[in-house]
């Protein structure tokens, strides 16, 4: 499974990609905003991503997008972890994300986005 990282703080988006590789995951990139998530989302099958972009734009948008064009499983992260329930369906965990927070919640959207996936698709 590859994963797409959307998350504007470098530092953060390189603890998650060094996690999510340790893990067995691929990285199908990292974007900061809805432009670079919409290039790279070909290449994922699940995305991380924050739910405030410093562009202004929200998680929750950046999702619907992603999983509408492109059937990615989804995983939230947020710095404020009262926002947690009005996400939705798509786990979602707090900053600061411990490793084990990020391999469970990335877990998670892997197998709902199997579960979703043509059999063609599949990859290892």
């Amino acid at each position: 499974m590859r994963v797409l990282i959307v998350e504007d703080e470098p530092g953060i988006a390189l603890a998650i990609e060094d996690v999510a590789i340790t893990t067995g995951f691929d990285i199908a990139g990292i974007a900061t905003n809805l432009s670079e998530a919409l290039n790279l989302a070909p290449e994922a099958d699940i995305a991380i991503i924050d739910v405030r972009l410093g562009d202004g734009l929200t998680g929750p948008s950046i999702a619907r997008a992603l999983y509408a064009g492109f059937g990615l499983g989804v995983v939230y992260l947020t710095g404020n972890p009262d926002l947690i329930d009005q996400l939705g369906e798509h786990p979602a965990i707090s900053k600061p994300a411990s490793p084990e927070a990020i391999r469970r919640a990335l877990s998670l959207a892997a197998k709902s986005a199997r579960e979703r996936m043509p059999e063609d698709r599949h990859k290892p």
